[in-house]
């Protein structure tokens, strides 16, 4: 201990400056996401690098579509909800083991009165990227929409024969 009238050595880690990077909260579980999503993907899709989903902070009004992917055996056919979304605001970008799917839609209304100006505004976005577990053949994918749903039909490039279902029984 030191006397009154001394004063203490400082640390030498409070004298040492390191150099901290900042960061960013909505980036802390960036990475674990990734991984998680990574191990999920079927195994010719786990090592492919994939485009990030932008984080909840930067795209509040941007939600992740929900869809629904059937093997039809000669094709594969993905339909996703896109409500309210026109479809020449609906992006889609095919790849051999993937469809990106985006979209935006914006909203006006201005109703004026006598002493007042009301004005609102609405923005929606959506994204989804779903990756496919056997190669399309993407110049052959066929889109539309039709109330609300995104149909899309994906060719496989190498048609499988779908499995026969056998019934088990359960003891």
């Amino acid at each position: 201990m030191s006397s009154k009238g001394e004063r203490e050595p400082k640390r030498e880690e409070e004298n040492s400056s390191t150099a901290i990077a900042p960061r960013r909260f909505e980036n802390m579980f960036d990475n674990f996401r990734r991984d998680m999503e990574r191990m999920m993907r079927p195994w010719p899709l786990a090592t492919m690098s994939w485009p990030d989903m932008p984080s909840l902070f930067e795209a509040r009004d941007m939600r992740m579509a929900l869809y629904d992917l059937v093997d039809k055996g000669d094709r594969y056919e993905l339909q996703v909800e896109v409500p309210g979304i026109e479809k020449e605001k609906i992006d889609v970008k095919a790849t051999r083991y993937t469809v990106e799917i985006s979209g935006k839609h914006s909203e006006k209304t201005e109703e004026k009165g006598k002493r007042y100006l009301y004005t609102e505004r609405l923005y929606r976005s959506f994204y989804r990227n779903v990756p496919v577990p056997e190669e399309i053949v993407p110049s052959k994918v066929n889109a539309k929409v039709d109330n609300g749903i995104l149909k899309l039909e994906l060719p496989k490039k190498v048609p499988t024969k779908g499995e026969e279902e056998t019934k088990v029984d359960v003891k």
